[in-house]
């Protein structure tokens, strides 16, 4: 553990523990958001069955920002479960991008925590124009996009102040966990069995998050100071930890002002392998199943560990020995099917970022630069 860090005076403890407190508490509250989700199941299963009962051929997830990436990490569930080919793109590339290719059978779903992203409702507007379903995705129910969409699904979050989205994130892939469930359940593309096993599963989160926050917490604390002095982090996953990577990359450089950069396992030694030396720090996110993508992290973080770089590893799994054996640190946490582990890993990283940015005086309530709502 590294030592902690020594505060001047307690006028100086007092000031840097207020720092972040909005983010604190909404991170705290995301079981109750999650709950608050589950409780939409049969308002979502009868969206599922409209959408198969209108045939839909492909189904295109846009946003910006953390919602892209709520989007893109439910994109490998909805694959896998419904059958239905699943797109996620960058709201604001939709209208070169996806438009062009664009069927009435198609459908469009805009995810947007403020329901206010420019580039996401034009999107939907173009979407409309072409014949195609939409579906909004917001915690603002009287937002543009819910007034633009087809259908509306509601975050029912509460008010987030934060300029960092943590509740919203994990609400939003709440939802879409849903409703790729029920999709492939109306389109008979997944067993009764995994069903169910997967819904038993997701019912389950909120209470482990729940009784998983103060000692996660508290361990972050007392790593978050490996991060003092950091500025350049990769962050490394694959399947849907990669998505995870690219929101823990932007919550880094929102919350904390370090410049994360997010690589899928497969692509890191393309290249930026070059850049791991003992300047470098590396976050790898580690999920529990003993199968290939976790296999070929391992053998990457040896090879980046002989480099002399620093590697933090958030690990999906009760069992210290089985921790790999080339990390400085470990941060665990509860094992859950794939599908959603982007629900369970993210947390360790919201706090990881509200806790480096304290140790160096920041307040990730009102990031430098940043407002809730971004366009160009």
């Amino acid at each position: 553990m590294e030592k902690a860090i020594e505060l001047k005076s307690n006028e100086d403890f007092e000031e840097k523990s207020n720092l972040g407190l909005l983010t604190e508490k909404e991170v705290y509250e995301i079981p109750s958001a999650l709950h608050n989700v589950l409780d939409q199941k049969d308002f979502l299963r009868d969206i599922a069955k409209k959408l198969i009962e209108q045939k839909i051929h492909h189904l295109f997830l846009i946003g910006a920002g953390s919602s892209y990436h709520a989007g893109f990490a439910i994109s490998y569930m909805f694959n896998r479960i419904t059958k239905i080919p699943t797109f996620t793109e960058f709201s604001m590339e939709f209208q070169y991008l996806i438009q062009p290719i664009l069927q009435k059978d198609d459908c469009v779903i805009g995810i947007s925590q403020s329901g206010e992203t420019k580039d996401t409702i034009e999107s939907l507007k173009l979407a409309k124009e072409k014949g195609c379903i939409t579906i909004g995705i917001t915690n603002n129910s009287n937002s543009n996009l819910a007034k633009v969409s087809d259908y509306t699904l509601e975050l029912k979050c509460g008010k987030e102040k934060s300029v960092l989205a943590t509740k919203t994130y994990l609400a939003e892939l709440a939802v879409l966990v849903i409703l790729s469930l029920e999709l492939g359940r109306a389109n008979k593309a997944v067993s009764n069995e995994e069903y169910n096993r997967i819904w038993v599963e997701l019912i389950r989160i909120p209470d482990k998050i729940h009784s998983i926050l103060p000692n996660l917490h508290k361990k972050i604390k007392e790593r978050s100071s490996f991060f003092k002095s950091t500025k350049f982090c990769f962050i490394i996953g694959s399947g849907p930890d990669y998505a995870t990577a690219m929101e823990a990359a932007l919550k880094l450089k929102e919350g904390a002002r370090i410049f994360g950069q997010a690589y899928s396992t497969a692509e890191f030694p393309h290249g930026p392998i070059t850049l791991a030396d003992a300047d470098t720090c590396i976050l790898a996110i580690i999920p529990h199943e003993e199968d290939k993508r976790k296999k070929h992290l391992i053998n990457l973080l040896d090879r980046i560990k002989e480099r002399g770089a620093k590697i933090l590893a958030i690990y999906e799994s009760e069992d210290p020995k089985s921790f790999p054996e080339s990390s400085d640190y470990v941060i665990e946490v509860p094992n859950t099917y794939i599908d959603l582990q982007p629900l369970v890993m993210i947390i360790a990283i919201q706090l990881l970022t509200i806790e480096i940015a304290r140790i160096n005086g920041l307040n990730p309530d009102t990031p430098k630069f940043l407002t809730k709502v971004s366009n160009l």
